[in-house]
C-alpha cells in the first residue's frame, strides 16, 4: 500500500513532469502562455499566407512579404504544427507532416524574418 502511494506522488507530482524534447526543435513547448510569440507563430503558421496574414504577423519592415512570401505562400497553413520553447526572440515550428523546420525570428511581438530548415529526414519529433 506505501510502495503505491509513493508511485502514485511520483507520478503526480509537477516537480517531475518534463516537457517532450525534439531532436529537431529541442524542448517541445506544452504550457502556452496567451499572448506570448510562441502562441503567435503557432497561430501564424495556422493560417494561409495572404495580405491580411502580413497586415497581422508581420513586423513593420517585412510588410511587403518579399522575403516571406517565397517560402511560406506555398508552405502555409501548416497541418501538424509543433512549436519548440521560444528562445530569446526566436521560436521553432515543426511541420510534422514534412520534417521541415521553420524559425521564426520576432521583433515586437510581429514576425521580423522566417527561414526553413528542410529535412531529408523522417517528419518525427
Amino acid at each position: 500500500m506505501l510502495k503505491c502511494l509513493f508511485i502514485a506522488i511520483i507520478l503526480s507530482s509537477p516537480l517531475l513532469a518534463v516537457a517532450p524534447v525534439s531532436e529537431k526543435i529541442g524542448p517541445v513547448a506544452v504550457d502556452i502562455e496567451s499572448g506570448s510569440i510562441t502562441e503567435t507563430a503557432l497561430n501564424a503558421v495556422s493560417e494561409p499566407f495572404t495580405e491580411e496574414w502580413l497586415e497581422k504577423y508581420a513586423a513593420e519592415p517585412m510588410k511587403t512579404g518579399e522575403v516571406l512570401a517565397p517560402v511560406l505562400s506555398t508552405a502555409l497553413p501548416l497541418d501538424n504544427p509543433v512549436a519548440g520553447m521560444a528562445s530569446s526572440d526566436i521560436v521553432d515550428i515543426l511541420d510534422l507532416t514534412t520534417g521541415t523546420v521553420y524559425s521564426f525570428l520576432f521583433r515586437d511581438g510581429k514576425i521580423a524574418l522566417c527561414y526553413p530548415s528542410y529535412s531529408t529526414e523522417s517528419p518525427e519529433l
